[in-house]
């Protein structure tokens, strides 16, 4: 008897290593996708829109292992053997990417997927850019990191671009993105924190991406509605910079201020912030946002002392008017013309006054929009840290 149960429990695990085989592909099998761009499509629609709503035009671009290890400089033929793009139209993500799968050599496997291109028109449909999100959102092979963009135009073209100093132009894209020295754009935004923005049902913004002569740029900004998960408006350069203050999301950039009859750089370097809230009449909250900057003098040409204090309080007050001028103009884009709370102080009222929230979180920024209607006030507090390493580049 125990023979046969030792016989029978050897047997069973004989069994068990087979079991993790069964869906396994060889690496030359798969075709790696890095990059995904979604355009409306010309899919003729059932007129009681019970065979979908609306239908989309996909780019895929993806990448020839063997042209990756080539070396040469990109932007030459090098880069166009890197890669290459497929488009295909259909429904839903994963009619068309079966489609896809009978067009390639290799079947599509996302799970180096970097990067996903929503055309305006596509974000701009009610509940589109959810939709088009859902597959990558369920698929386990996609990655919670992957950035979402939102093209001004067609997203197809933003795949096409020239890739300069990189292989492919996905690559050269999402080296763009991760620029440390600017504030003009929009930081990183990844498909898992557009998801949480989803499901709370809150406004966010999200990087916009241009493509003009096969060129590309990051500045600017789109704004999407927490209700109807639409793009309801663009930032441009700089609404995208005073919202950068407001949201602490500075990583460098330079601030040019005028001093005496010259101009003066001033490199931002870190920018803190503290929401105070009056809510002596809680359906119309007041809010206070004090901003504390601070960077250096890397560029003078007014030639001045600037070790005596007076020279670097005329400088902090100006780079403060350039700031408080920024940041003013992201609240009339924000506030008074989208009506979107994208600068976080719901979020605040939520985890500082959640009784008040409450009450109401309903309609905040849509209906009677509590948001719209809130006193926001912007104190900036400016300090310059460095002059850098010389005083005087010349005796005038």
């Amino acid at each position: 008897m125990r023979k046969r149960y030792a016989a029978i429990c050897l047997l069973l695990w004989s069994v068990l290593p087979l079991a993790g085989c069964w869906d396994s592909m060889e690496l030359e099998q798969r075709g790696f996708v890095i990059g995904v761009a979604i355009d409306e499509g010309n899919a003729p629609l059932h007129p009681n829109h019970t065979n979908g709503k609306q239908s989309f035009k996909v780019t895929f671009q993806e990448v020839i292992p063997a042209g990756l290890k080539q070396e040469g400089g990109s932007g030459s033929s090098l880069a166009g053997e890197s890669y290459f793009n497929v488009t295909l139209e259909g429904k839903t993500m994963l009619s068309i990417i079966a489609k896809m799968s009978t067009m390639t050599s290799r079947t599509p496997f996302f799970e180096h997927l970097k990067l996903i291109v929503v055309s305006e028109k596509v974000a701009q449909s009610d509940y589109g850019f959810a939709n088009v999100l859902d597959y990558f959102l369920r698929n386990n092979d996609a990655r919670r990191n992957v950035s979402v963009m939102v093209a001004k135009g067609e997203a197809k073209s933003v795949l096409s671009t020239v890739p300069q100093g990189e292989k492919t132009p996905v690559m050269f894209i999402q080296s763009i993105s991760k620029n440390q020295d600017t504030y003009r754009m929009v930081p990183e935004t990844r498909i898992g924190d557009i998801h949480e923005y989803l499901l709370k049902r809150q406004s966010f913004v999200i990087q916009k991406v241009t493509s003009k002569d096969s060129s590309i740029s990051l500045i600017g900004g789109g704004i999407m509605d927490g209700i109807k998960n639409n793009l309801v408006g663009f930032m441009d350069e700089m609404e995208t910079a005073g919202f950068n203050f407001l949201r602490e999301g500075i990583r460098g950039g330079v601030l040019e201020v005028d001093v005496g009859d010259n101009l003066v750089a001033y490199k931002v370097e870190q920018v803190s912030r503290r929401v105070n809230t009056d809510l002596s009449d809680p359906s119309n909250p007041k809010f206070t946002i004090e901003l504390w900057v601070e960077g250096s003098i890397l560029e003078a040409f007014e030639r001045r002392d600037y070790l005596e204090q007076p020279t670097i309080e005329e400088i902090e007050a100006k780079v403060n008017e350039s700031v408080q001028r920024l940041v003013n103009e992201t609240l009339n884009k924000t506030q008074n013309q989208l009506k979107r709370d994208v600068l976080g102080v719901g979020n605040h009222l939520k985890e500082r006054h959640p009784g008040v929230w409450k009450q109401l979180e309903q309609e905040w920024d849509t209906g009677r929009n509590y948001f719209a209607n809130s006193d926001i006030q912007v104190k900036a507090n400016v300090e310059v840290r460095r002059i850098g390493s010389v005083n005087n580049t010349e005796r005038r």
